[in-house]
C-alpha cells in the first residue's frame, strides 16, 4: 500500500442500481487516505486494474450528458452479435467434422471448418486439429486467461478434481452449481457414473461455444449479474432441484465481502425456490492465509487441511516448481469437517479434532487442536500460549513470536483491527481519528439493465484530472 493510503472499503448497497460497465453493475468503493477526506467512487466489479476495464466515476460528481452518452456507447459496444444459443448452435453443427477438419480461432473465440473458413482466419491465432475429447473438455486447450487483476484462470489437477468430487459424493450431492471451477463442471458433465448434474456460472464467455445454455451461464460472481437475457431463468430452474451444492474457485485477488454477499444472494434464491430456511452447502476454494478474512465474513465455514493443486499455477502445484510445503490453497466448507475424508496416503483422521488433517499437522494437546496452516509442523510457545510457525522466534521486545527478520514495534493489525491506529475492536471506518467522510448527497439513478456482455477492448472514457487508479 502506498505511503499515506489507508486502503479501500467496499460499500455494499443496492449493487444492481449502480452504473453499468461492460461487466455489469459497478461497485461503490470508499478510498481512505491519511491526509485527506475519504471519497467514494464507482469502479468495475470484475477488474482491479483500469487497463482491463476503464470505468471510473467519482460518486459525488455531477453526471454530464456527454458522460451519459459515453456509457451508452460502451453498453452498445459490449452487446454480443449472437446470443448464447445462437453461438452454441453454430458450433454444434461443426462438432462431428473430425479432428482433421476442426480448428479453433483464439482471436475470434470460434470453432471453424478448416476446409471452408481458413481464409476468414488467415491473420488469426489458430489451434488446429481439435479432437472430440477436447470438445468435451475445452479447458484442456483454451489458453487460460492470465490477467492477475481480472480473469486469471488456474485449473485443478486430475488428483484435485477426484478428491473434490469425492467430497461432493460425501454430501450426497446430485446437482452442482459451479461458480467458476470449469474442470469440476467438465468432469461431472462427461461422467454419467457420477449421477450428478452440473451448471457452470462463469464470466468466460468462450464456454458458450462448447456448452449449451442449459449447462453454462455467462455470469459475474462479483456482482451477481447474468449477462444473457434468458440465463437467469436457467439458473433458477437449476437451483430448484434437490441436493444442490455450490463449488466455487474464485480469483484469489477478489474481495471476499463481495463474494460472500453474492453467495448469500444465491442462497436466498435457493431458499425461495424451495420454501426453506436452511444453509446451502458450499465448497469455497481459497488460500489458507485468507482464513481470518473469510471467517470474518463467513463465520459458519471451516477450513479443511486438503492442499488443492493446479496444473498451471507457478506456486500452487505439486512437484519441484511448487511451494516447498505444498500448495497454499484450501477448501472451506459450511458442513462438519468429518464429512470430508481425505487420501490416507497423505492425511490422517484426528480423533480429538474430528477431522482429516495432513500428516505434518500434529495435534497439540495444549492448544487442543491441529494448529498448522501452511503444511509444516507448528511448535508450541508456552509464553505466547499458542502454536506458531517453526521458523518463528519469541521476541522479548515485541512480547510475542514473530518472524526472525521482523522489525520490532511495527503494527500488524488483524482482520478485526483498525488499519489506522492498530487497535482491535473497531475497523478503520469507525476509528475516532479518521477524517470526516465526504458524503455522497445525490443518488445515482442510471438504471441500464439487461446489458449483454462481450469481451473486447473498450476505449478509455474522458477522465477528470483528479481520477486515480485504485
Amino acid at each position: 500500500m502506498r505511503e499515506g493510503r489507508l486502503g479501500v472499503d467496499v460499500i455494499i448497497n443496492n449493487i444492481s442500481g449502480n452504473p453499468y460497465c461492460p461487466h455489469g453493475p459497478t461497485i461503490l468503493f470508499e478510498k481512505f487516505q491519511a491526509s485527506k477526506q475519504s471519497r467514494q467512487y464507482f469502479s468495475c466489479s470484475a477488474c482491479r486494474d483500469r487497463k482491463d476495464c476503464s470505468f471510473f466515476f467519482w460518486a459525488d460528481q455531477k453526471i454530464s450528458s456527454t458522460k451519459m452518452q459515453d456509457w451508452k456507447n460502451i453498453y452498445n459496444e459490449a452487446r454480443p452479435n449472437l446470443c448464447h444459443r445462437e453461438i452454441y448452435t453454430e458450433s454444434d453443427i461443426l462438432f462431428d467434422l473430425g479432428e482433421s477438419h476442426l480448428c479453433y480461432c483464439k482471436s475470434c473465440c470460434r470453432l471453424f471448418n478448416k476446409d471452408v473458413d481458413s481464409k476468414l482466419h488467415k491473420m488469426c491465432d489458430i489451434i488446429s486439429g481439435i479432437s472430440e475429447q477436447q470438445l468435451k473438455y475445452p479447458s484442456t486447450f483454451l489458453p487460460p486467461k492470465d490477467s492477475s487483476k481480472c480473469e486469471a484462470q488456474y485449473l485443478f489437477t486430475s488428483s484435485s478434481i477426484e478428491i473434490i468430487l469425492n467430497m461432493l459424493k460425501g454430501l450426497c450431492a446430485s446437482n452442482i452449481l459451479c461458480v467458476g471451477a470449469p474442470r469440476i463442471h467438465e468432469a461431472i458433465t462427461n461422467n454419467q457414473d457420477l449421477s450428478m448434474n452440473s451448471l457452470m456460472l462463469d464470466i468466460d464467455e468462450r464456454y458458450c461455444t462448447f456448452f449449451p445454455p442449459e449447462k453454462f451461464v455467462s455470469y459475474n460472481m462479483f456482482n451477481h449479474h447474468f449477462f444473457d437475457t434468458d440465463s437467469k431463468n436457467v439458473y433458477k430452474k437449476f437451483i430448484s432441484q434437490e441436493n444442490l451444492v455450490i463449488v466455487s474457485d474464485p480469483p484469489f485477488g477478489g474481495r471476499v465481502e463481495l463474494l460472500h454477499h453474492n453467495f448469500l444472494a444465491i442462497q436466498t434464491d435457493w431458499q425461495k425456490e424451495h420454501g426453506i430456511n436452511r444453509t446451502l452447502p458450499m465448497l469455497f476454494i481459497f488460500p489458507y492465509f485468507m482464513e481470518p478474512q473469510i471467517l470474518s465474513f463467513m463465520p459458519g465455514f471451516t477450513m479443511l487441511d486438503y492442499q488443492v493443486d493446479y496444473d498451471n499455477h507457478p506456486l500452487y502445484s505439486s512437484g519441484t516448481k511448487g511451494m516447498k510445503n505444498g500448495s497454499a490453497v484450501r477448501v472451506f466448507v459450511n458442513k462438519p469437517a468429518e464429512l470430508f475424508p481425505l487420501p490416507e496416503s497423505d492425511y490422517n483422521f484426528c480423533e480429538p479434532c474430528n477431522k482429516w488433517v495432513n500428516n505434518t499437522n500434529k495435534h497439540c494437546e495444549k492448544c487442543k487442536g491441529c494448529m498448522s496452516k501452511d503444511g509444516r509442523t507448528y511448535k508450541h510457545c508456552d509464553t505466547c500460549v499458542r502454536c506458531v510457525k517453526p521458523s518463528w522466534k519469541h521476541c522479548q521486545q515485541c512480547t510475542q513470536c514473530k518472524p526472525q527478520d521482523h522489525k520490532c514495534g511495527t503494527i500488524n493489525p488483524g482482520v478485526n483491527s483498525c488499519h489506522r491506529c492498530g487497535q482491535s475492536g473497531h475497523k478503520r471506518k469507525d476509528c475516532q481519528n479518521k477524517p470526516k467522510v465526504l458524503k455522497n448527497k445525490r443518488k445515482f439513478t442510471v438504471n441500464e439493465k439487461n446489458i449483454e456482455h462481450k469481451k473486447k477492448k473498450i476505449k478509455s472514457l474522458p477522465q477528470s484530472a483528479e481520477d486515480e487508479q485504485r
